[in-house]
């Protein structure tokens, strides 16, 4: 009755998902038997990402672009549909249901919007596989057995954007003399704290005497709010932000450009390369990355190979180790910074990797901690 009763409420999107599943060359009817062959015998393996927007130049384009990735390089394993949900978060559980009754072999999601379906939805379908990107699961009660939750080092590559935001600050080319920075985030989340917790580290990893400012949309779409929040940093000295927003961080970007010596740092996706042409790109002085795109690639070539191999059952965390995350070295960086810093940021990657560097992770830190560590 359960199942059914979710399923009635979504009933309006199912037409929608299937349209958009057959635009995507899916919406098969396989049956459960299917799924036993996980893509043996000459049977594709069916995997439908399901995201909110496939172009928001961050998060969510870095799962889409694995998920291209996986049907150019494993395209004779792989069948591949993606699922654009749209912005209205409480219509993406009618995707899941859709993708799983279609017949997908392998549903993905992101973020912690769906922490609540990829804790219920599976348990619905025991035959088919579920993966939750960027959000962890609760898997106490032993039953999640078909579903992975994959988290990353996001403090890892926000300490290298600390160390990049240091180094501008205190750059000839900086909009002012003092060592003021930035961060605007989409919520407060464990997420995003990681980010903030990793960048505040960096930073005074560089220089103890830096000055942190810290502001929250209160969502991830709301470009113009973040807009102000960044111009209201930067009134008060801030000549640099991280922008840890989703899509409403291209509205940091946009107050970063208009204002001469003022930089931002994107996320997730390498967001210099994504704005190529465009009047914002040269604001965009690196990106601390969340590569979903290679996480997604990897598991999908694992799984291909050996499904035995992927550890559904568990939170599962990658970093610098699986090139997971770190930033975008690259001309506008060294420009803004200099080689000789470019060489210092590079060099505490390093100390990173080998773990002379430990970076501190948000979860399990209260609010108090975290303020602690930034301010």
């Amino acid at each position: 009755m359960k199942k059914l009763l979710k399923k009635a409420a979504a009933v309006t999107l199912t037409a929608a998902m299937a349209a958009s599943l057959t635009a995507c060359g899916g919406g098969s009817d396989a049956d459960s038997s299917s799924k036993a062959a996980e893509g043996q015998d000459g049977e594709k393996i069916k995997l439908t990402l399901c995201i909110g927007r496939k172009t928001d130049l961050s998060f969510q384009q870095s799962a889409y672009e694995g998920s291209v990735r996986v049907q150019e390089e494993l395209g004779d394993k792989y069948e591949v549909n993606v699922v654009e949900m749209g912005d209205d978060t409480t219509k993406w559980q009618a995707a899941f249901y859709d993708a799983a009754d279609s017949g997908a072999d392998i549903i993905v999601g992101t973020g912690f919007q769906n922490k609540e379906n990829f804790e219920t939805i599976p348990l619905e379908y025991p035959d088919t596989k579920f993966i939750l990107f960027d959000q962890d699961l609760d898997f106490s009660s032993g039953e999640l057995t078909n579903t992975l939750g994959v988290l990353f080092d996001s403090n890892q590559s926000g300490f290298l954007a600390g160390a990049v935001a240091a180094y501008y600050t205190s750059s000839e080319n900086a909009a002012n003399t003092d060592k003021t920075i930035g961060f605007v985030g989409g919520v407060e989340s464990t997420t995003v704290s990681n980010f903030l917790v990793g960048y505040a580290e960096g930073a005074k990893y560089v220089d103890p005497d830096i000055n942190i400012l810290t502001a929250y949309v209160g969502d991830y779409m709301d470009t113009a709010k973040a807009k102000d929040l960044a111009n209201a940093q930067i009134s008060e000295g801030a000549d640099i932000i991280f922008q840890v927003a989703g899509g409403a961080g291209n509205g940091v970007i946009e107050a970063a450009a208009e204002k001469d010596g003022v930089m931002a740092i994107g996320v997730d996706s390498d967001q210099y390369k994504a704005l190529e042409g465009s009047n914002l790109q040269s604001a965009v002085i690196t990106s601390s990355l969340k590569r979903l795109d290679n996480a997604l690639f990897n598991i999908c070539k694992a799984y291909a190979e050996d499904p035995s191999s992927v550890p559904f059952g568990e939170n599962v965390t990658y970093g610098l180790a699986e090139d997971a995350v770190g930033i975008v070295f690259n001309d506008n960086l060294t420009n803004s910074i200099g080689q000789e810093n470019v060489d210092n940021v590079q060099e505490i990657l390093g100390k990173i990797q080998s773990g002379e560097i430990e970076v501190t992770e948000a979860a399990g830190l209260s609010a108090e901690e975290i303020d602690a560590i930034v301010h």
